[in-house]
């Protein structure tokens, strides 16, 4: 019994240490599928590059190589990097930056590449090699960083097989981009009513009267235009405007760059910038100047001035603004659309305690 008792005992222990090493390597799960579709992006992006440039090796070997390192942040995330109900510590991306293309074709016996990994606290560099060797199939994903030590070795396909899988690349990543934008969808729609929101008690704080300043249809359109972009005109059958992408089409565009998220995780950058952008969207629907705030707050200060003396005070205060009678006169004058008022500040498909903090972040 003893004997058993002893061997039950250190099984036990080997599974509880497995089952905290599997924590401890544990990646957050909602920027795993941010992170994963974006590096997609990338490699379709890469790819496309290479199918326009032409001229492909008769044959090859193709590399996809990895867009982020996993590793516990050295710097405050909040909880951010804790797992709900348990507390422990997971996993949070790390963008990878490599002196080649993230989608390499290896037409030699092998060809050097390097890398710096950059961001949450972390500062590293490193160098390998992309070795072509025969019998192996003639692509390789690359899922964790390389060396030295360790290179990556990949087979050789003809110039029709390359072009295939280059391809096919160039079409995931365009489907990967979509479900970015439809991943977005309901953070994006969060971040409008929380800009709404803030935006309104600020204008309240000057009339007296905290109202809404959008009703739920002007809402609507503004996260439209941010997700798909302007429409010609206001007629809702109308084509976008061409050769002008959305909000949202930008901000992807931006999560590319490999110095993004040198102090911050994505979706947190993603978010912040939603909620900029959904701001200067209200202000310009209500027709309120983007130095608004700051004109009303001058105001404030002054309750009994005359619009004159109210520009010659900020003026003062914020010379390199400029500010004129009429956009002076557009910050003071700023009013709810006709149909707001009888629209509710948090609708009840909002959580309301969101609404609230967004409107607090002002």
């Amino acid at each position: 019994m003893s004997l058993n008792l002893a061997s039950e005992t250190a099984a036990a222990l080997m599974a509880d240490a497995a089952r905290a090493a599997d924590d401890s390597n544990r990646k957050h799960p909602s920027l795993q599928v941010l992170c994963a579709r974006l590096e997609r992006i990338m490699h379709g992006h890469a790819a496309q590059a290479l199918l326009t440039a032409g001229d492909l090796p008769e044959r090859a070997g193709v590399v996809t190589l990895p867009a982020w390192s996993w590793d516990h942040p050295l710097i405050d995330v909040g909880r951010k990097d804790k797992a709900h109900g348990t507390g422990e510590r997971m996993l949070m991306p790390v963008r990878n930056n490599w002196d080649t293309p993230m989608v390499v074709l290896v037409a030699d016996e092998s060809v050097p590449v390097s890398y710096s990994t950059r961001g949450m606290g972390h500062a590293t560099a490193g160098q390998s090699k992309l070795v072509r060797r025969p019998g192996l199939a003639p692509v390789t994903a690359v899922d964790s960083m390389p060396s030295l030590a360790e290179p990556v070795f990949v087979g050789a396909g003809t110039t029709s097989r390359i072009g295939a899988q280059l391809n096919k690349l160039v079409v995931d990543g365009k489907a990967a981009h979509w479900e970015v934008v439809q991943g977005l969808e309901p953070k994006l729609r969060t971040a409008v009513y929380q800009a709404h929101a803030s935006v309104s008690y600020e204008i309240g704080n000057s009339t007296g009267v905290v109202e809404p300043m959008l009703d739920e249809l002007g809402l609507e359109q503004i996260v439209d235009t941010m997700m798909y972009g302007e429409l010609q005109d206001e007629d809702e059958t109308a084509e976008r405007v061409k050769d002008k992408p959305s909000a949202i089409f930008r901000l992807i565009e931006l999560c590319l760059g490999p110095e993004c998220f040198l102090r911050v995780d994505p979706l947190k950058y993603m978010t912040k910038h939603m909620r900029r952008d959904a701001e200067a969207q209200i202000r310009r629907k209500i027709g309120d100047p983007h130095i608004g705030p700051k004109v009303r707050e001058i105001a404030r200060r002054h309750p009994r001035a005359e619009i004159a003396d109210i520009v010659a005070a900020y003026r003062e205060v914020y010379p390199k603004d400029r500010l004129s009678l009429p956009r002076a006169r557009a910050a003071l004058s700023v009013s709810p659309s006709a149909s707001a008022r009888s629209t509710l500040l948090v609708p009840d498909s909002f959580n309301s305690q969101a609404i609230y903090e967004g409107s607090q972040a002002a």
